[in-house]
């Protein structure tokens, strides 16, 4: 007796009305009428419907621009009981079409091979035999790279790609991924990836998307453990470093009154002074501005050693310009000299070229009897800086 195979679509798809009755009866009472293989011409009906579809599918091949004539041709041939494959078949035009309008990257012959592919698997279920498995068939992305910095300048919060069949299952049930490299290492990303349609979907680069970083080199589409397409993601240019030349402003400091009565009385005082630069308002890799500090003392040359010492309050003296951080200071950040005072007026102190300070401008001994604590002070004139700036994106400190 001759065996004949039949999946559950075949049934849905032929087995049905006059035919379907007649091949059940056939195939129930065959033993016993004796029929052998003769039940074989009862499965005509199912090939010549596969028939029809192959004559479809060959069709399309001599000219792949007539394949919607050729699909509806295929639709009007069929027997009238086979509403259920004709209903396929339309759908198997429809998504073509779609397809075809939607997309514009999309050509003729890029749909009309995916229709084949359909009327493929339709031909393997009506006729028992297990459906070939075709991938999702991909198109493009637009862009066709992932620019990073457009993403950073809120120019694009999305990816789109264009394709056939991304609705599509593989063997175990999974959708499409997206699979992205960070740092060397892949990382599924499919969490971002959203299907439109069955020829469109987007990856989301917003907030609530895919988190770019600097590590970030490539994404991937996979379908069944196999990549279906690459998108390269072209980083940034790295903002360069480059030196300014600055000029922080003055600062002025009276150091407290610490020993004997507060008048030099004419003798000296022996004055000692020390100025400090250094960074200030610190953010990763880097800082905002710069800050500076002064010591002074000066002490009376004899009788009571009226001393006047102390360490001013660290003093903003310069502000990056926004958008920048400070990553380095060439010059030198500490400054030191001293000096009997021999007057009663302001004294000039100038260290000399290629030091901090420019000068020092103190003030001794006033001929007062309240020097000390008051009128003894020193302003910082410092020299020209020079520093290493950076843009500062955030995006280049993670």
């Amino acid at each position: 007796m001759c065996a004949a195979r039949k999946s559950k679509r075949a049934v849905s798809k032929v087995m049905q009305g006059p035919i379907g009755l007649l091949l059940g009866f056939l195939i129930l009472l065959g033993p016993a009428l004796n029929l052998g293989c003769g039940i074989g011409d009862a499965l005509e009906p199912i090939n010549n419907v596969a028939n029809q579809i192959e004559a479809a599918i060959a069709a399309i091949d001599l000219n792949s621009a007539a394949w919607q004539e050729i699909v509806r041709d295929l639709q009007e041939q069929l027997p009238d009981v086979e509403n259920d494959l004709k209903a396929d078949i339309d759908e198997v035009l429809q998504r073509g079409i779609k397809a075809t309008t939607v997309s514009v990257i999309a050509s003729g012959d890029f749909v009309s091979r995916r229709v084949q592919e359909a009327l493929n698997r339709l031909k393997a279920e009506i006729t028992g035999k297990e459906p070939p498995i075709y991938p999702p068939a991909f198109l493009g992305f637009t862009p066709d790279a992932l620019d990073v910095q457009r993403v950073l300048d809120d120019e694009v919060n999305a990816m789109t790609f264009y394709g056939y069949d991304f609705d599509r299952r593989d063997p175990t049930g999974k959708k499409m991924e997206l699979w992205m490299l960070r740092d060397g290492a892949y990382e599924e990303c499919s969490f971002a990836l959203t299907m439109a349609t069955h020829y469109e979907g987007k990856v989301n680069l917003a907030a609530n998307g895919v988190q770019l970083s600097l590590g970030c080199t490539l994404m991937e589409l996979r379908w069944d453990g196999e990549v279906v397409s690459t998108l390269p993601i072209l980083q940034p240019d790295r903002p360069q470093p480059e030196n300014i030349t600055v000029h922080p402003r003055s600062i002025t400091f009276r150091p407290p009154h610490t020993r004997g009565d507060k008048d030099f009385s004419g003798n000296g005082p022996f004055v000692i002074l020390e100025a400090r630069l250094a960074g200030a308002d610190f953010i990763l890799g880097g800082a905002r501005s710069l800050q500076a500090q002064v010591w002074m003392f000066a002490e009376e040359t004899e009788s009571d050693w009226t001393t006047a010492v102390g360490t001013s309050d660290w003093e903003k003296i310069y502000t990056a310009p926004p958008g920048y951080r400070i990553i380095n200071i060439l010059t030198p950040t500490i400054c030191e000299d001293s000096y009997e005072d021999t007057n009663h007026s302001e004294d000039l102190i100038c260290p000399g070229t290629g030091n901090l300070v420019q000068c020092f401008r103190c003030v001794g001994d006033t001929g007062s009897d309240n020097d000390a604590g008051h009128a003894t002070k020193v302003s910082v004139d410092f020299a020209p800086v020079v520093i290493t700036v950076i843009k500062d994106d955030p995006y280049f400190r993670q």
